[in-house]
């Protein structure tokens, strides 16, 4: 019959214990319903459950000889058992039952096994404290024990070797950390580099980083703030800077552009010159034709331009020219794949990441001035009262004669009969299209430039000018004509379709024409992509595509390759299969696209009320929730809760005065309280 470790427990009975994860002795003065009192050899009185005894070996004090002389006793009687564990050889009494893994063990049979003779109590305790302490050859379990197989054994030396590895690197890293938190002269770790990608995971991920509870302790070790601590850090290294967009990183958005595209780019570059460029092959040659851009004053990437004629009989016929981007961008390619896997090209308040290189974008495609260039030119002949009568599309050779600025055309207007006319037209077209349906809510936009010093620009527009709806009704007509020819044509096509907007479920009365269009356009639906030419309701058109920005946009350059496939070959490049196939790799990253513009525009737009110091504004009052009010703050387009207050009679509609109480861009805190 195997011995046990009897749990004979009384008044006097000398017990083994865990205490603060310290093992060690103490002497039991009181038992009481599965409960025990017991002093220890450091003085300590506790009270604890009975299953935490790990070992009652005889040999009994006698309670009667007062505290004092007890915890000498429970001192002499620890030290004793320390020094023999000391001499217990784990290892060898390991290699000894180590066939025999399926048995188990009390520690009395293990110290009968170590000691010659029958062992004492206090021999019996060090086995315990021994076998304990080495934590590699022993299973403990319930009072017994259990023999590791040599693989266990190796498993668990590896895992304590990380562990000890572990502590060290938290060791040295939070002191290296707190160093440079406290900009004092540090020692660098050999594992800096791991720290610094951790810290960079740490910020782009949070709690879904790969070693997010390492991080934590290390920064708690540090004793540096969880809450954007890591972020200054990393600034302190230099590894980021102040305004750091970690968006990028998070949403994986590729900034440089791979050494592989960079080649094949390079190779294109080799083969288009000037003259190449001006070889006509089947194209139509337009390059007399008076063709304008017309973009903001920082674009570098032209990727339309505009022609206008009057005809006899009081037509018009009017040009949109667009960057043959696909003549460059070979199905399948490297560079392809890339510009799919980006979608878009993301226009940033303090950079740009194009989805073409900009020896592409900005150069051999971009519709520059005196410049040579491929196009695709759809010429749209209209009568007195803006119906098309008549268009076609053609590949085509064009020369841009003006590049001009919004600015430049909305100034030419009143001494250039060419943008009175384009500007008569174009506002015709837009009164047909709300005719027919179309939703055109325009909100005051705000555009904010940030330069490299970090200086903030910002500026408020509260209309729609006289060069933007030029441009923006062209561009929408152009459109919607490719998507109404793909459409007759049964060629296979991606549209953009929208349903009719909802009903108002709340209406609210406001004297305020911006409340009331915000209304508006809470009401409209979603737009999607389809295969299927179905109606989009804003613009007011049967069906509708987007092939004006082939550059910037890689659903554009798809439609652009697909129409010039037809036009080419009389037969479409893509199947249906594979453009619901585009649709469905594209959505995400231009998801991901809009929301980091939307978001980083607040941040630099928060940074700007920093920076000017702004403390009090006008807000008009969106929504009233049972604790917020949702605000919008029209001078800079932003909007923010305010907690409400049962007292204050404010609606839906109101302009109230509030106080900026804190701003942290960093953290997208904006606090404000009524005036």
């Amino acid at each position: 019959m195997p011995k046990t470790n009897a749990l004979e427990l009384k008044p006097g009975s000398v017990l083994e214990f865990f205490d603060d994860k310290e093992l060690t002795c103490g002497v039991c003065l009181e038992v009481k319903n599965q409960r025990l009192r017991v002093l220890t050899a450091k003085n300590r009185e506790i009270n604890m459950a009975v299953n935490r005894v790990l070992l009652n070996a005889d040999g009994d004090l006698n309670l009667n000889e007062g505290r004092e002389k007890l915890v000498r006793k429970l001192a002499e009687i620890s030290q004793e058992r320390q020094e023999l564990a000391e001499t217990v050889p784990v290892e060898e009494l390991w290699e000894l039952l180590v066939e025999e893994e399926e048995e188990s063990y009390c520690c009395q049979e293990l110290a009968e096994m170590v000691y010659s003779s029958p062992p004492s109590p206090n021999q019996v305790a060090a086995t315990l404290r021994a076998i304990l302490k080495d934590p590699f050859y022993f299973k403990y379990k319930d009072r017994r024990f259990y023999v590791n197989s040599p693989e266990k054994v190796e498993q668990i030396k590896i895992m304590l070797q990380r562990e000890a590895e572990k502590e060290k690197q938290l060791a040295e890293g939070a002191d290296w950390l707190s160093s440079i938190w406290k900009k004092q002269p540090a020692q660098e770790p050999d594992f800096k580099s791991k720290i610094i990608r951790l810290l960079k995971d740490f910020c782009v991920l949070g709690k879904d980083a790969p070693e997010y509870s390492f991080t934590k302790e290390l920064l708690s070790r540090a004793k540096i703030p969880l809450v954007g601590g890591a972020f200054k850090l990393l600034v302190k290294l230099g590894e980021w800077k102040e305004d750091e967009n970690i968006l990028l990183y998070k949403y994986d958005v590729p900034i440089e552009f791979p050494r592989e595209i960079d080649e094949e780019v390079r190779k294109i570059k080799e083969k288009v010159t000037e003259e190449s460029l001006s070889d006509i092959g089947g194209r139509e040659d337009l390059r007399d034709l008076e063709l304008i851009t017309i973009d903001g004053a920082l674009t570098r990437d032209y990727d339309d331009a505009l022609s206008f004629k009057e005809l006899p009989g009081g037509e018009y016929e009017v040009g949109v020219h667009i960057a043959d981007a696909a003549h460059f961008v070979e199905p399948g390619s490297l560079l392809d794949e890339e510009a799919l896997m980006r979608a878009i090209s993301i226009y940033l308040p303090d950079r740009r990441i194009p989805m073409l290189p900009p020896e592409l974008s900005e150069e051999i495609c971009s519709l520059w001035a005196e410049k040579d260039r491929l196009a695709i030119s759809i010429f749209i002949r209209l009568d007195r009262e803006m119906e098309v009568k008549d268009y076609r599309i053609t590949p085509s050779l064009v020369r841009v004669k003006r590049q001009l600025t919004y600015t430049d055309v909305n100034l030419f207007l009143e001494s250039e009969e060419i943008f009175q006319k384009l500007y008569q037209l174009t506002r015709r077209l837009r009164e047909k299209r709300i005719e027919r349906g179309a939703s055109i809510i325009y909100v005051p936009e705000i555009r904010i430039w940030v330069n490299p010093e970090g200086m903030i620009q910002l500026s408020k527009q509260d209309e729609e000018s006289p060069s933007q709806i030029i441009v923006s009704e062209l561009m929408v007509l152009a459109n919607a004509l490719v998507a109404q020819y793909f459409a007759e044509k049964g060629i296979p096509a991606i549209y953009r379709t929208q349903g009719e907007p909802r009903a108002e479920d709340r209406p609210a009365s406001s004297d305020s024409v911006l409340f009331q269009k915000y209304r508006q356009r809470r009401l409209l639906s979603r737009a999607e992509l389809s295969v299927e030419p179905l109606r989009h309701c804003s613009v007011g058109v049967s069906c509708y595509t987007t092939i004006t920005s082939p550059i910037r946009r890689y659903l554009d350059l798809v439609m652009q390759r697909q129409l010039k496939t037809y036009l080419e070959k009389s037969e479409p490049f893509y199947t249906q299969e594979q453009l619901q196939d585009v649709i469905n790799r594209i959505q995400e990253p231009q998801s991901n696209a809009m929301f980091i513009r939307r978001t980083w525009t607040r941040y630099w737009i928060l940074k700007y009320l920093e920076q000017e110091d702004i403390t009090v504004t006008e807000a008009l009052v969106l929504d009233k929730g049972t604790r917020f009010y949702k605000l919008l703050l029209p001078d800079f387009m932003l909007e923010v809760n305010m907690k409400s207050d049962p007292k204050l009679d404010i609606q839906p509609g109101d302009t109230i005065k509030i106080r900026i109480e804190r701003v942290n861009p960093r953290e997208d805190i904006l606090r404000v309280t009524l005036c």
